[in-house]
């Protein structure tokens, strides 16, 4: 049966708009879009809203399709749906500083999402996931948002629109998370694939790029471990207990830094803001810049071209396949106008990346 929410997502999801980027775009929280979308809150009802809807979504007010969405907003239901989830609570990102869930709390933090959760599985039984090489990781980002329409586009990449469209996630914003448990996002596994609980708090007042870091973020496990099946709630607490939980957790970063700066995007937008560093530095007759300077510019730029912030620029700029700031300073000492080719940069030590895929235990 087609309900409002589920009308209004098909069509978002259509025009490639992510949960919060739709949100913004008709001037709503986007915990309520979220909650609307899902029935657990009525349909608006205001006429300035509904227009704003159909505009965003790029559909003609005269049409029977806004007639449908007029009956559907009327019809809609008056009380709020419970959360039916009907999957396994699988893993989590906690807050800083947050103390580990026990499994008392994890239960009820299961509970709470409308999941189930599996404390008497056999845990010698399951797989602990290799560390991956910076290759093995940009490949599953390249092969996540490669299908884009535009593979190379300058411009901050729409995190929730790609989890939704090209990884099948379904986003749910509930309050709560935070508060009760100190968590901003779990994960639940469904039959139909994955469903991502975002806590109200990080939804609708942080940043957008926390916010979609934290999407890629949690994202990240499924992206990189998806040979083990397996995983639930017992197995991720019992990996976050061993000693190689900060090479997986630095993997999860590495996969949600790459997704939000893809490889090609960033090295693109670098050299364009080279070239106009150089030139305004020639109109206004200055010099060479000094690398300082012009790291730190070209850093700047890209932090805000791409909507995330400078450290994760930095992070992004000295880790495979950018290696930027080497380029930057061979141009720099040439005095060239442009980048050199990135085969040009020498390489202090061998890459760990020769081998796709290679993985070490």
């Amino acid at each position: 049966m087609t309900t409002f929410g589920s009308l209004i997502r098909s069509y978002r999801l259509r025009a490639g708009l992510g949960l919060r980027t739709f949100a913004t775009l008709i001037d709503e929280r986007a915990s309520v879009v979220s909650a609307i979308e899902s029935g657990r809150r009525a349909p608006w009802r205001s006429s300035a809203t509904l227009h704003r809807v159909v505009e965003v979504l790029g559909l003609v007010e005269s049409s029977n399709l806004w007639q449908k969405i007029l009956e559907l907003a009327h019809e809609g239901a008056k009380t709020p749906l419970p959360l039916e989830t009907e999957g396994s609570l699988a893993w989590w990102w906690r807050t800083e500083e947050a103390p580990e869930l026990d499994a008392p709390t994890l239960a009820e933090l299961a509970t709470f999402v409308g999941a189930t959760i599996d404390f008497d599985r056999d845990e010698q039984q399951q797989q602990t996931p290799a560390p991956l090489t910076e290759l093995a990781i940009e490949w599953r980002v390249r092969r996540l948002l490669g299908r884009r329409e535009v593979q190379v586009a300058t411009a901050p990449v729409d995190v929730e629109a790609a989890l939704e469209n090209e990884a099948c996630v379904q986003l749910e914003i509930v309050p709560g998370l935070i508060p009760r448990f100190s968590v901003q996002a779990c994960v639940v596994a469904t039959s139909g694939g994955l469903t991502l609980f975002i806590d109200r708090i990080v939804a609708d007042s942080r940043p957008m790029a926390s916010y979609r870091h934290l999407l890629a973020l949690s994202f990240a496990p499924s992206a990189l471990w998806q040979a083990d099946t397996t995983w639930h709630a017992a197995h991720f607490r019992q990996l976050q207990a061993t000693g190689d939980w900060p090479g997986h957790l630095r993997d999860c970063e590495r996969f949600a830094l790459a997704m939000l700066l893809p490889a090609n995007p960033v090295l693109a937008g670098a050299e364009t803001a080279y070239v106009e560093l150089i030139q305004q530095q020639d109109r206004q007759q200055q010099g060479w810049i000094e690398l300082d300077d012009a790291t730190r510019t070209l850093r700047n730029r890209l932090a805000e071209q791409f909507a995330v912030p400078p450290s994760l620029v930095h992070r992004r700029l000295v880790s495979w396949p950018c290696h930027l700031y080497g380029r930057i300073a061979q141009a720099l000492a040439a005095e060239e106008p442009t980048l050199p080719p990135l085969d040009w940069l020498v390489p202090e030590k061998a890459p760990r990346q020769q081998t796709l895929f290679e993985m070490s235990r």
